[in-house]
């Protein structure tokens, strides 16, 4: 059970007991009694010794029977309030995750290198060595091109004699063709590491010009 005051008679609390609402607030004395005042549906402010179930969730003040404001509770926030702050935390978490990252990138570029010449020879050679495993594996294809064409010759030529070609030729032929078209897909595979590369690289350039204060060298 509760009862609940009219804001009125809390007011006459304080007048009669010559004490402004706007005074500093004192600590009160233990075993002190104490009134709860919340808002109604209708919009009015009621005061008593325990909160009404139905507006438990909204907050309330927790006041002296003279008036001081001893403390405030908040209303309990919805499912949705709850929900966006968890994702606003999330957002500021992983901004911050990623400005620490950002800063740890650029003490490593500053300790790795000491000039905008020693990124492009770091560059160059990682570029050069896709371009060396692109070359022997071109070269290989073509090794295997020449193989597959002598067999399917020969599968050619048991045809125009009226033969069915042989099977574990046919098997060869498919098998010469399946190592050409993997070793194509490595090569293209190695050509966008060095585009990809190149694009890095580039990136770390900027940065190291920035970092260096415009000039990139020291």
């Amino acid at each position: 059970m509760y009862r609940s005051r009219p804001l009125f008679t809390l007011i006459a609390i304080v007048a009669a007991a010559g004490i402004s609402l706007s005074a500093p607030a004192a600590q009160p004395k233990k075993g002190a009694s104490s009134i709860k005042c919340w808002t109604n549906k209708d919009g009015v402010r009621e005061c008593g010794e325990n909160v009404p179930p139905e507006y438990a969730q909204q907050g309330h003040e927790v006041r002296s029977e003279s008036g001081m404001k001893l403390e405030e509770t908040g209303r309990v926030k919805t499912d949705e309030e709850l929900a966006q702050e968890a994702q606003k935390k999330q957002e500021e978490d992983a901004k911050k995750k990623a400005e620490q990252e950002a800063a740890r990138q650029d003490q490593v570029l500053l300790a790795t290198f000491t000039s905008i010449e020693d990124i492009e020879r770091v560059r160059d050679d990682k570029v050069d060595a896709l371009e060396v495993a692109i070359t022997s594996t071109k070269t290989r294809n073509a090794k295997i091109e020449e193989d597959l064409q002598k067999r399917i010759a020969a599968a050619a030529a048991e045809e125009r004699a009226g033969k069915s070609p042989n099977e574990a030729l046919l098997k060869d032929i498919e098998s010469l063709r399946r190592q050409i078209a993997n070793n194509q897909d490595f090569m293209d595979q190695k050509h966008n590491e060095q585009e990809a590369l190149k694009q890095e690289y580039e990136g770390k350039i900027v940065r190291f010009k920035e970092l260096q204060g415009g000039s990139g060298s020291q």
